[in-house]
């Protein structure tokens, strides 16, 4: 099983392909198996490597404050370990907060990023949002009640108007063996309440793809918007689905951080 100790952690994360380094950043809540259907396509052409945030799926989860900072620290150390001097970049929600704050801090360790579904700050729809899920997750509800509560902002109306699908959905969440335990999500939640990365964005020099799902409503697109708007020369893509639009259209996200990159799908 590949782990690294990662400073006061122990990161699991997985490789597959083999040229360029591309590093997929997960986000709250999440592991690595939520890119299961973007490393088939990415890892022809890149040397992909996934990971499971502190707190995550199969890496340490300390019940101690966390910090976005902290993450992207983790991140860099991850890197250090498996002698990656620099990369591209690809953030997902929160994994965009923690890709934003590594190149702040390691500007020189970043080709391309891509930022999808993310913002440069957390606002006031956000707060309430994230607020109300630490709620939940300080509540007796049963872990499937908890993702049931959490569908509705991240699938598409599509999905979730088809009861088959969306049962699948919520059965595929289930069978995760690698849950999340409530300290952990509640500390990654807290993090993002803290997160601000509005000045350092302008400060961004590397080539960067924002993207969005256009029925995006937790992360919705006009904090997209916002953010390419921050980011010098930053390009803008505005695709089909939801916040998890990645998984219901991953061949059109594919294809997009393909081109984007500098590869042909």
């Amino acid at each position: 099983m590949p782990t690294a100790p990662v400073r006061d952690i122990v990161t699991y994360y997985e490789e597959a392909g083999s040229g360029h380094p591309l590093v997929l950043i997960m986000g709250l809540g999440g592991d690595l198996q939520g890119w299961a259907l973007q490393v088939p396509a990415l890892s022809k052409y890149f040397r992909v490597i996934t990971f499971d945030n502190r707190g995550a799926g199969r890496t340490s989860a300390p019940d101690r404050p966390f910090t976005i900072a902290t993450m992207a620290d983790d991140l860099a150390a991850l890197l250090d370990r498996l002698d990656i001097e620099k990369a591209h970049i690809l953030g997902f929600s929160m994994g965009g907060y923690i890709a934003q704050e590594f190149i702040a801090a390691y500007p020189q360790r970043v080709d391309k990023l891509i930022l999808l579904a993310t913002a440069a700050s957390i606002d006031g729809y956000g707060h309430a949002v994230v607020n109300s899920w630490i709620d939940v997750r300080r509540s007796n509800l049963s872990r499937e009640q908890v993702i049931r509560t959490r569908a509705p902002y991240v699938y598409s109306p599509e999905l979730l108007d088809d009861s088959e699908r969306y049962e699948r959905a919520i059965q595929n969440a289930l069978s995760n063996p690698y849950a999340q335990q409530d300290h952990a999500f509640i500390r990654q939640a807290q993090a993002i309440l803290a997160f601000d990365a509005a000045e350092s964005a302008a400060k961004i020099k590397s080539p960067t793809l924002v993207a969005v799902g256009k029925d995006d409503i937790l992360v919705p697109p006009r904090n997209s918007e916002k953010l390419a708007k921050l980011i010098p020369g930053a390009t803008l893509k505005v695709l089909d689905g939801a916040h998890l639009g990645v998984l219901e259209y991953p061949n059109e996200y594919n294809a997009v951080f393909l081109e984007f990159l500098g590869a042909s799908s």
